[in-house]
């Protein structure tokens, strides 16, 4: 319970402190032009995962070397620390505090699905673990923003305090003996193949797609130009519809069974959801249109999510922290890609990050049986549930 708490509040700290962006911005610096505070948007907002990008397979690949439950404390701990500091801080702090929880973030994803992976006894049983702590990541995604926003009321200067004493309990509670131990069969795979790689590089362009879909989403909801005007409080909403479109797929996929049974099949129909999603975003006519897009685009992307870690991290018996980071490393490309695409082409040329990634989630399903039959033969072969 504790592990899926911490990965709920992690994921939480994230769409919680989008809603607070603007303010902050507004508070802590001297704007002169709106095209300015726009830029300090995307920054920040792509400052999170490109920290995670950065560090993730590196926390993934030390995993793999040494005991990864220390190293899963210690992310708690320090992302504790950085999301209650978040808050009315002058900006460069602000950069700071979120390139720090970043690469916190990076840390306690990846390793709690490894954990996941060792307790798991069968490939079924390991898809189901999977389901519930990508459920409760999205939850956080759901619950943040909300929560944050009944709390910010009572603590003004620290809008995130309930998810940093939810990370700081799970950091100080969760010990050793709660998670399960590296076994023989867990090794670390010392031989590769051609077949697996080339899936392992679907897979992470996938995951790079659903990142990016989801960024642009939470990006158009805090810049102009979308015709909609937005106060904070929508904004969170908005945010939070998109996670629960998010822990609705989870429970789907889970009475579904086509995570297993039928991979190709569910990623290929999630793509295309995805790019209609996309493709609406750019003109929705109303709030509750809009409403609707965000629930759509967070149940593709959470599918394509929970698809890509559980696979990318199948192999035979054991379970790899180094694919697994670069999983979570993909995810962070793709939030990051959308911000700083934006920041590129500017604000009032959204389109043009919307329309390509519509193309690649289009290209990509229409070519996925061909992209995944060699990878998934050679999976198949050896690693029979």
């Amino acid at each position: 319970m504790l592990l899926l708490i911490a990965v709920a509040a992690t994921s939480a700290t994230q769409t919680a402190a989008l809603a607070f962006l603007p303010s902050l911005i507004e508070g802590g610096a001297v704007i002169p032009v709106a095209a300015t505070h726009d830029f300090h948007i995307v920054s920040l907002s792509a400052s999170f995962p490109l920290a995670a990008l950065g560090l993730a397979p590196i926390w993934g690949w030390l995993a793999d070397r040494m005991e990864y439950r220390v190293l899963l404390r210690i992310a708690l701990l320090v992302l504790a620390a950085t999301t209650l500091a978040f808050g009315s801080t002058d900006l460069a702090t602000l950069y700071l505090l979120r390139t720090l929880s970043g690469m916190a973030s990076g840390a306690i994803i990846p390793l709690s699905l490894l954990a996941a992976g060792f307790r798991a006894e069968s490939r079924v049983g390991r898809a189901r673990l999977f389901t519930w702590l990508t459920g409760f990541v999205f939850l956080g995604d759901l619950a943040g923003p909300l929560l944050t926003q009944l709390s910010f009321p009572l603590l003004p200067s620290a809008p995130l305090f309930p998810l940093a004493l939810a990370l700081l309990l799970a950091g100080c509670l969760l010990s050793p003996a709660q998670l399960p131990k590296r076994s023989r069969s867990h090794s670390v795979p010392r031989r590769s193949d051609r077949g697996n790689n080339w899936k392992t590089a679907t897979l992470l362009v996938i995951t790079t797609i659903a990142g990016a879909a989801l960024a642009a989403l939470h990006i158009g909801l805090l810049v102009a130009g979308r015709g909609l005007s937005l106060d904070r409080e929508a904004i969170a909403f908005m945010l939070s519809l998109c996670g629960v479109g998010m822990l609705a797929a989870q429970i789907a996929q889970a009475r579904l069974g086509w995570l297993v049974r039928r991979p190709v099949d569910l990623t290929r129909l999630m793509l295309l959801v995805l790019a209609v999603g996309l493709l609406a975003s750019q003109n929705p006519r109303s709030i509750l249109g809009l409403a609707g897009i965000a629930f759509l685009l967070g149940w593709s992307a959470a599918s394509l999510r929970l698809v890509t870690s559980f696979w990318i991290s199948s192999r035979g018996s054991r379970v790899s922290g180094a694919r697994l980071g670069l999983q979570h490393a993909a995810a962070s490309i793709g939030q990051a890609a959308a911000p700083i695409g934006l920041a590129l082409v500017g604000v009032g040329q959204q389109w043009v990050i919307t329309f390509t990634l519509a193309a690649a989630a289009l290209i990509v399903a229409l070519s996925l049986p061909l992209l995944w039959q060699g990878g998934r033969r050679t999976s198949d072969r050896s690693s029979q549930p």
